[in-house]
């Protein structure tokens, strides 16, 4: 008799560059939790990813990905009788459209979002492209330049601004899944109380919370490569990639890119004032509406040290929340119209 493959019934959504790696490994030690060996999946966001491949290395990206509901499934094949089944996938909480195909196919899983100040995420995203020797413009004009990649087909890690929304996207899921289903971590928390978050994570998960995983290692730094030869060997197309691909399964290329590339990794850089006081006024309106949702103001979630943010918008008028449009898939209101992604 063929054996039930269990799916997850707890999803980590995201966001990117806020600590989803050292997540995935934290959570991975627990007796009582299954994830799979390859850290992302990506399988429900798969067709979105891949309309946004032409940005440089975009493509080589996609090559991990889950593209099939078979090979989503074999990667839980090792399940025994852990209590969470779990799955890691950054993107899921960009392209928030997802959640109607995973509640139709997991149910009502348990979600974990793990959020960054903005401002430091975006930056964080931009120091991860410039590790793999993608991208070449200084900050503030890669932030200019966002719109024009996005029409041109780039793919998502390259809205750094954009893609560091929340809100609207966050309402999306508590929709669905009950705001009960829901569990909102911070990252500069989780940076700072690394066993403290991850014992409150344990009791939201109905597992040991006594369990203590071992926290002492980083993942996933950001930062310029020592040597461009070496982040141009793992990114872009070559005849040791396409043999990699051949002979390596897509958990162990993973894990080999994660650690030449944390090896190869250098200093982050500063991010330039410009770009601080534009992202601080382009995420003034999302972080009000975050702090409503996880029911408090926190400076954790602003980088602009002496600023006020006052729920206000232009004018003394209290602003309107950001909504994320179902059928334009655009974010409206606030202060502005900004763009989200299609289906």
């Amino acid at each position: 008799m063929e054996k039930t493959v269990r799916l997850p019934n707890t999803v980590v959504i995201g966001a990117p560059k806020s600590g989803t790696t050292s997540l995935y490994h934290y959570l991975r030690q627990h007796p009582e939790v299954f994830l799979p060996r390859q850290k992302e999946l990506h399988f429900f966001s798969y067709d979105l990813l891949a309309q946004n491949i032409q940005g440089p290395g975009d493509e080589n990206a996609l090559h991990p990905v889950c593209r099939t509901k078979q090979e989503y499934l074999a990667h839980f094949q090792g399940v025994a009788d852990e209590k969470v089944v779990a799955e890691v996938s950054p993107s899921y909480l960009y392209f928030c459209q997802v959640s109607e195909r995973i509640l139709a196919e997991l149910g009502l899983v348990k979600i974990i979002a793990i959020l960054r100040d903005p401002v430091e995420k975006a930056f964080s995203q931009y120091m991860h492209l410039v590790r793999a020797n993608r991208e070449t413009l200084p900050f503030y004009a890669a932030l200019q330049a966002e719109e024009e990649r996005r029409a041109a087909g780039w793919g998502d890690m390259w809205r750094y601004a954009e893609s560091s929304l929340y809100a609207a996207r966050l309402r999306r899921y508590i929709e669905l899944f009950g705001r009960q289903q829901v569990q909102i971590i911070l990252a500069e928390e989780f940076f700072a109380q690394p066993a403290k978050v991850m014992q409150d994570l344990f009791d939201f998960l109905g597992v040991d919370p006594t369990f203590s995983p071992k926290i002492s290692k980083a993942y996933n730094r950001s930062g310029a490569p020592r040597s461009r030869f070496v982040a141009d060997l793992f990114v872009r197309q070559n005849p040791l990639r396409a043999l990699a691909r051949k002979l390596l399964p897509a958990a162990i290329r993973q894990a080999l890119h994660s650690t030449v590339m944390n090896l190869n990794v250098g200093p982050k850089g500063k991010m330039d004032e410009e770009a601080r006081v534009y992202l601080q006024d382009y995420f003034h309106q999302d972080i009000l509406e975050v702090e409503e949702i996880i029911g408090r103001r926190d400076r954790k979630l602003r980088s602009s040290e002496g600023r006020t943010f006052e729920a206000e918008g232009k004018g003394g008028s209290p602003a309107p929340p950001l909504v994320l449009d179902r059928q334009s898939q655009r974010l409206t209101g606030g202060d502005s119209t900004i763009p989200a992604e299609r289906k």
